[in-house]
């Protein structure tokens, strides 16, 4: 049995929908929230763009992609690895399908609506960075530019923790998010404090079967989809017990666990 503290229990119901895969990459999120935003700000993107995808599919609205290290470097690594798999007999069906990603790739963004912006995510007022200035970017800079109200995907490995504060600030703009929180048992603290001065409400919450459990059954991987107010029913309390039906294991050789709100 995991163990999550009962402030991280989506307290309302709301119309929830899958988008993207069925293991890792897949995020429950709100409907309304999808329908009503204008576009898709996606931070981190590797080699499974199954969710946006299929918010383009939904809504045909544009979708901007931020990852550096999707480059050159990253398709023939990924295409030695795949070969070297599928040569060995090791999960060739799945590696064959990481061999054509590539193609894949080009497709998706060679629609004139979907954008991969070659940047990493970091707060641009640090003084000191590895990367080249041109090379990040942060949530204030983006949405100076893009004015219409979005949502926000995030899975950028720990990083998410340096942009909270420019979510808060920008929040009028965000119409829901999916953030995956890594290190959630040693970050509590931190997630509260985001979540107590957001004015969006928790809409469902996934345990990423792929990050450890700690010694107290508190996970280390946390996905949470948050949305507006006006998208939810606050008048109907939620009473679901979790995983949902509509969860999928992110490591489909495990099974999910069941989550206890403490």
């Amino acid at each position: 049995m995991i163990r999550v503290p009962e402030q991280f229990f989506p307290k309302f119901n709301c119309e929830l929908i899958r988008l993207g895969n069925d293991s890792d990459g897949g995020y429950v999120i709100s409907k309304k929230s999808v329908q009503n935003s204008k576009l898709l700000i996606s931070f981190g993107l590797s080699n499974d763009w199954s969710f946006e995808e299929a918010y383009t599919n939904m809504t045909d609205k544009k979708v901007y992609c931020y990852d550096l290290s999707v480059n050159n470097f990253f398709w023939i690594k990924n295409f030695i690895k795949s070969v070297l798999n599928i040569l060995f007999l090791r999960d060739v069906k799945e590696n064959f399908k990481n061999l054509i990603s590539y193609l894949r790739y080009k497709i998706f963004f060679g629609n004139k609506n979907n954008f991969h912006i070659k940047k990493y995510i970091f707060p641009l007022n640090n003084k000191k960075n590895f990367y080249k200035k041109e090379n990040i970017t942060d949530l204030n800079e983006i949405l100076k530019i893009i004015k219409e109200s979005c949502y926000l995907k995030i899975d950028i490995e720990g990083a998410e923790y340096r942009i909270l504060d420019q979510i808060i600030f920008n929040q009028s703009k965000i119409d829901g998010i999916s953030i995956e929180f890594h290190d959630f048992d040693i970050h509590l603290n931190l997630i509260r404090n985001f979540i107590d001065q957001l004015d969006l409400e928790i809409v469902h919450l996934h345990v990423n079967n792929f990050g450890l459990i700690n010694k107290n059954s508190v996970p280390s991987v946390v996905e949470i989809s948050f949305a507006k107010k006006e998208f939810i029913d606050t008048n109907n309390h939620n009473k679901s017990r979790y995983p949902l039906d509509i969860d999928k294991p992110c490591n489909k050789d495990c099974k999910d666990e069941n989550i206890t709100f403490y």
